[in-house]
C-alpha cells in the first residue's frame, strides 16, 4: 500500500491503484476477489484480519484490465469465477487489451481465456452473469465502436458461442441494439436479469430500461416515461451511466447519470414493472445542494447496492466530496465541508425509500460515522460479505464500510498487502537506493526506505512525471514531482539516508519572451544525465529548458507537444554531450523547425 493517501479517519490512510470490481463468496466473508483496473485479478481468504493478504491470479495474460466478475452459480462449491476484460482507467481508459472473458474452475487458482471464435475479443465487458453453460456479458463500448460490437452478447454452450442479443430494433429478442452499462441478476430470481440500452435510436429501437425472465435470452422494455424524460435532452442522447441493484425482494434500483452527474435514482418494489423516482442525495454547501458527482465523473465512478435485509434501503457512491458551491465559483470558504470533509475524499450515501421526500439520503461518510471516516474518492462498485459489511472500491483499493444502516459504523482499508497501483512514471535514486513513482489517482509517492515495498504519498491527487538529480552530489539527491498539470510542481532535497532536507516550489518563470507553459495532464520531465542542475519538461505547446533546476525555463522547441502517457518521450544529455535532447513530439500549429 501507499500511506497517508486522500481518505479519511483510516488507520495510516492507505491505497492502492484502482479497483473497478468485487466479488464477496455468499458464505465465507474472508473470501473476496477483485479485479483491478490495470491490475488483474487478486483473492483474499483472510478479507476480515486488519490487513489482508492478497495473491495475484491472472499476471500471466495478455490484459490486467478488468470490467466486470461473476460466480458461475451452478457451482455450489463457488470455485467457478469468471472476469470479463475491459478499459475502465481514469486515465482516458487507457488499458490492456480486451481479451475476452477469463474463468477458473478452481477459486482462481488456474485460468483459461473463453475466446468464443473471437466474438468477444476487443469488447468493453461492463457486466456478467454466468448460470452454468448460459452466459451473458454487457458491452458498453469496443475497439471498433459500432453496434455489432456493443450491447449485450450470449452464450448457451458454455462460451463456445455467442450470440448477440441486442440487435437491429429489438425485433427478435426484444431488446434493441446500443450502449449497455450494467448487467445485473435478481438474487430472487435466478433467471432474471436487468440492463439498459442507450442510442437505440439509431437502429429505430427505443433506449430505456430491460429485464429479461429467461437469462437474458428474451427482453422486454420496463422503464416509463419518468424515467425515459432523463435519456435526452433536445433530442439527443444525456445518458453518461447507468448502474442497476437487485435486492432479496425482487427491488430494483436504478441510478442515471446525464451529463457526468447522478440525475436520477428510481425504486422497484415488483422486479421493475414500475417505478418511483426518489429524491437525489445531496448536501448543501454555501447555500446551494450539491450532489454526489462535484467533479462530473459519473460516467466511470458511480456505484449502487441494495441492501440485503431491508428492501427499502440502497446506497450510492460518486466521485468526491465538494470543498464549495463548485456550481457558481463563489469563494473557497475552506474545508471542512457541511459534513465535516477534510479532503476530497469519498462521497457516498444511504437512501431510504420509506422515508418522506426531503429525508431519504444520509451521509455514509464523515459524519454519517462514527470516527468521520472515508475511503478514497470515485467510487466503482458496491456490494455486502456474507457478515453483513459493506464493501466498495474505488480509485484507492477497497474498503469495508462496518454497520452501513447506521451511523455507527466506520470506513477501514481492506488494501493489504495488494499492489494494484498505476504507475505511469517513475525514476530511481541511486543516492539513497529509493524509488519515486508518479500514479493514476493516488498521487506521487516513494519508498519509505530502501528495499521497503511500502511506499509514502508526496502529494494527492494524480501523480505526475517524477525525476531524480542523483549525479550532482555523492551524499545528497534532488527530486522533483506535481500533481496533475504539473500543479503544485516541487523540488525537494533528500540526503543518502532519504531524509528530506529541504523542498521548494520553483516557478517555472519563462525567460526571453517564450510562451507560457501549457502543461498536459501528463507532463513529462527529465533531468540532464550529465549536469543534475538542467531540466527539461515537455508541455503541451513547447519544450522547455531550464538551467536553474526549475526556477527559470527557456522555451526552445515552439508548437511542438510531446507525447504522453507512450513511456519515456525524452532524452536529455547523453555522456560527453549534456546538450543533446532527443524528444518524441507532435507538431502543432504554428509549429518552428531548426
Amino acid at each position: 500500500p501507499i500511506l497517508f493517501g486522500q481518505t479519511e479517519g483510516i488507520t495510516d490512510n492507505e491505497v492502492v491503484g484502482a479497483v473497478h470490481t468485487v466479488l464477496a463468496h455468499p458464505d465465507d466473508p474472508d473470501v473476496l476477489y477483485i479485479g483491478a483496473v490495470n491490475g488483474g485479478v487478486w483473492k483474499t481468504g483472510n478479507a476480515t484480519a486488519d490487513s489482508p493478504d492478497w495473491t495475484q491470479l491472472t499476471d500471466e495474460f495478455s490484459s490486467l484490465a478488468i470490467g466486470a466478475m461473476a460466480f458461475d452459480s451452478a457451482d455450489p462449491t463457488f470455485q467457478t469465477v469468471f472476469a470479463g476484460t475491459g478499459r475502465f482507467s481514469s486515465l482516458g481508459r487507457f488499458g490492456g487489451d480486451r481479451i475476452g472473458l477469463l474463468k477458473s474452475t478452481d477459486g482462481g487458482t488456474s485460468w483459461t481465456i473463453i475466446d468464443a471464435g473471437g466474438v468477444l475479443a476487443g469488447k468493453n465487458i461492463s457486466g456478467l452473469a454466468v448460470d452454468g453453460n448460459n452466459i451473458v456479458v454487457s458491452v458498453n463500448t469496443a475497439d471498433a465502436f459500432d453496434f455489432p460490437n456493443i450491447g449485450i452478447f450470449r452464450s448457451s454452450d458454455g462460451g463456445a458461442t455467442f450470440t448477440q442479443i441486442s440487435d437491429g430494433d429489438g425485433t427478435a429478442t426484444g431488446l434493441p441494439g446500443g450502449v449497455a452499462h450494467d448487467l445485473v441478476r435478481d438474487p430472487d430470481n435466478a433467471s432474471r436479469l436487468f440492463t439498459s440500452i442507450i442510442f437505440a435510436e439509431d437502429e429505430s429501437g427505443t433506449s430505456g430500461l430491460y429485464r429479461s425472465n429467461d437469462f437474458g435470452a428474451n427482453w422486454s422494455k420496463v422503464s416509463d416515461a419518468a424515467v425515459e424524460a432523463l435519456f435526452f435532452d433536445n433530442g439527443n442522447n444525456a445518458i453518461s451511466n447507468i448502474e442497476f441493484a437487485v435486492g432479496q425482494s425482487s427491488n430494483v434500483f436504478a441510478a442515471i447519470v446525464r451529463f457526468g452527474r447522478l440525475a436520477g435514482v428510481f425504486r422497484s418494489g415488483d422486479a421493475g414493472s414500475t417505478w418511483t423516482a426518489m429524491d437525489l442525495p445531496t448536501t448543501v454547501e454555501d447555500g446551494v445542494a450539491i450532489g454526489i458527482h462535484p467533479g462530473g465523473q459519473g460516467s466511470i465512478h458511480l456505484s449502487i447496492a441494495a441492501d440485503p435485509t431491508d428492501a427499502d434501503i440502497v446506497y450510492v457512491g460518486g466521485d468526491r466530496q465538494p470543498l464549495f458551491n463548485e456550481l457558481t465559483g463563489n469563494p473557497v470558504p475552506g474545508f471542512p465541508n457541511s459534513i465535516g470533509a477534510e479532503n476530497f475524499s469519498g462521497r457516498l450515501f444511504r437512501g431510504d425509500a420509506s422515508q418522506p421526500s426531503g429525508s431519504q439520503w444520509t451521509p455514509l461518510t464523515h459524519s454519517g460515522t462514527t470516527g468521520n471516516s472515508s475511503p478514497h474518492a470515485d467510487s466503482r462498485e458496491m456490494t455486502f460479505d456474507a457478515d453483513g459489511a459493506l464493501i466498495q472500491t474505488d480509485d484507492g483499493g477497497i474498503y469495508r464500510r462496518t454497520l452501513p444502516r447506521s451511523s455507527s459504523g466506520d470506513w477501514q482499508s481492506l488494501n493489504g498487502d495488494l499492489q494494484s497501483t498505476e504507475y505511469h512514471g517513475i525514476a530511481y535514486d541511486a543516492v539513497s537506493n529509493i524509488v519515486i513513482g508518479g500514479s493514476q489517482d493516488v498521487g506521487t509517492s516513494q519508498q519509505v526506505q530502501m528495499d521497503d515495498p511500502i511506499f509514502e504519498t508526496l502529494i494527492q491527487g494524480d501523480g505526475g512525471d517524477p525525476a531524480v538529480d542523483d549525479n550532482s552530489s555523492s551524499d545528497q539527491s534532488t527530486r522533483f514531482f506535481s500533481f496533475q498539470f504539473l500543479n503544485n510542481f516541487r523540488r525537494a532535497v533528500f540526503d543518502d539516508t532519504n531524509t528530506l532536507q529541504s523542498i521548494a516550489c520553483p516557478f517555472l518563470s519563462v525567460l526571453s519572451g517564450g510562451d507560457n507553459i501549457q502543461p498536459q495532464f501528463y507532463t513529462p520531465i527529465i533531468v540532464n544525465s550529465e549536469q543534475g542542475n538542467r531540466l527539461l519538461i515537455g508541455a503541451g505547446n513547447s519544450l522547455y529548458e531550464s538551467l536553474d533546476q526549475g526556477d527559470t525555463v527557456t522555451e526552445t522547441a515552439p508548437g511542438w507537444r510531446t507525447n504522453a502517457f507512450v513511456g519515456d518521450p525524452l532524452v536529455y544529455g547523453v555522456r560527453g554531450n549534456p546538450d543533446l535532447i532527443v524528444v518524441a513530439a507532435t507538431e502543432e500549429i504554428n509549429a518552428q523547425t531548426g
